[in-house]
């Protein structure tokens, strides 16, 4: 089949890079947190642990003070 004097394969072929990278981009897009992603919970979850120790510490700060 010839569109415009091209020949259909040859458009694939020349457009193929392109759709790659589009294919990658939007495959790290969703597997970094769009849509929640394991690395994204991950580093939710390593940052309430660090948030919940800093409040520990200073609520004993807090304790020591008033006595």
């Amino acid at each position: 089949m010839v569109f415009y004097g091209y020949n259909v394969i040859d458009i694939l072929i020349n457009w193929f890079p392109m759709l790659l990278l589009i294919g990658v981009w939007i495959f790290f897009l969703r597997r970094m947190g769009m849509g929640g992603g394991r690395y994204m919970s991950q580093y939710q979850r390593d940052y309430m642990a660090m948030a919940q120790r800093q409040t520990e510490i200073l609520e004993r700060i807090a304790v020591a003070l008033e006595k």
